[in-house]
């Protein structure tokens, strides 16, 4: 196991959220969990009642979240091209932390295949510096980057039916192309990590993500601490098919146990 200090300023907790980065971290906690009460949220952010309420009325006229007796809910329509962009922005630092050691696992002139995540979509501006020969990825924001920055790599883009939530393609098709390829290195990250596995909201998503991770000769997951035991329906693979685990150190004693346990090689990255 490694660990590495990143060249970032955070706050790890999210009691030292900005008001605006709050709002987005309340909205991202609302589409995984679906609904909250005003006291949960009051306690997982370390704010006032009323602060909640003045939050969860701002991310109303938003159209994020719909207010709801005692607390909110997750609006119940598809998710909208304003829930990508939350997720970008949320934990951004961190993302880029991770991503800056994720990257240095890609050698010159091999096969990389990328998910559509926005953990694994922070290494895209990196590749500059690893020039790996081909990038597979269902991900439009990481293929509209590729073509525009890299011109001499070989792009690869996986498509079928598009989803603006998460400015992909998912789904069977994506799944049926990729498994007649092959990968050097397949980066993945997930929104749940829970009981040494993966695990994903969304089913397209979910059985995207295991067709990518089939085809790479060496798997990685890339990992914020936030998603460790967030509750998700669909399993996507378990933590012990990974080579390597870059992950945010900002996890419990017994979640680095967990992963300290496992073959692969884990990577913890201190945000500072």
């Amino acid at each position: 196991m490694e660990d590495i200090k990143a060249d970032a300023t955070s706050e790890a907790s999210l009691t030292g959220l900005t008001p605006a980065d709050r709002r987005d971290a309340m909205a991202e906690y609302l589409r995984t969990h679906r609904t909250a009460r005003i006291e949960e949220l009051a306690g997982r952010f370390a704010i006032s009642p009323m602060t909640v309420h003045r939050d969860l009325d701002l991310l109303s006229r938003t159209g994020v979240v719909q207010r709801v007796r005692g607390g909110a809910r997750a609006m119940t329509q598809p998710m909208t091209e304003r829930d990508i962009q939350i997720r970008r922005r949320f934990r951004a630092t961190e993302k880029d932390a991770l991503a800056k050691v994720a990257a240095g696992l890609i050698d010159e002139g091999t096969i990389v295949a990328l998910d559509d995540s926005t953990t694994v979509g922070a290494i895209v501006p990196l590749l500059s510096g690893r020039q790996p020969s081909t990038v597979i990825t269902h991900s439009l924001t990481a293929m509209e980057y590729v073509a525009t920055h890299y011109p001499e790599m070989v792009l690869v883009g996986l498509g079928g039916q598009y989803y603006p939530e998460t400015g992909s393609f998912l789904g069977r098709a994506v799944a049926d192309q990729v498994r007649g390829m092959t990968a050097d290195t397949v980066f993945v990250s997930t929104t749940s990590i829970k009981n040494n596995a993966l695990f994903h909201p969304d089913e397209e998503a979910a059985s995207t993500k295991q067709a990518l991770l089939e085809v790479g000769d060496r798997k990685v997951l890339v990992a914020d601490a936030s998603k460790f035991g967030v509750p998700a329906l669909y399993h996507v693979v378990g933590l012990d098919i990974f080579d390597d685990i870059v992950v945010e150190d900002a996890i419990s004693p017994e979640q680095r146990e967990q992963l300290d346990s496992l073959a692969a090689t884990i990577h913890y990255v201190a945000s500072i």
